[in-house]
């Protein structure tokens, strides 16, 4: 199993950010900001960063609806590393029982294009160059290079 560095090695990756919130709309809303801010500083591509926001959106948005029920007594977890060449892992955690990401349904499959689910996680697999799941389907690390 890779660690943070996608590359079997977690040398010379610092944490940017390592943030716990209530499940909810607005928490998924401050994170996302707040990564977005750390990246302009970082001055990582403009392009990279916003595909890096959608993941994160997605990723957050699944943690507090499937994760979380929704529920926003229950606490969501996001961290931010990065490393000297511009490489960023992000890995988003929730309090759930998790999932098996190989049943989920392909949502290009004509009987799933009209699903009004499905389409978070194949999302967060075209945006990042690598994605894990950890804990049983409820922590996600995402990688982009």
């Amino acid at each position: 199993m890779a660690d943070e560095s996608g590359a079997g090695t977690s040398s010379g990756f610092t944490e940017l950010l390592n943030l716990s919130m209530p499940a909810n709309a607005e928490s998924i809303a401050t994170i996302t900001s707040a990564i977005s801010e750390i990246l302009e500083r970082l001055e990582i591509p403009e392009q990279k960063r916003l595909e890096i926001d959608l993941a994160v959106q997605e990723a957050l948005a699944n943690a507090v609806v499937h994760g979380c029920e929704g529920d926003p007594s229950k606490t969501i977890g996001c961290r931010l590393n990065g490393d000297q060449q511009g490489r960023i892992v992000i890995s988003v955690t929730d309090p759930g029982p998790g999932f098996r990401p190989d049943v989920i349904p392909d949502p290009k499959r004509s009987e799933n294009l009209y699903d009004d689910h499905g389409r978070g996680v194949y999302l967060i697999r075209q945006l990042m160059d690598e994605v894990q799941f950890e804990r049983g389907g409820s922590e996600i690390r995402m990688w982009k290079y």
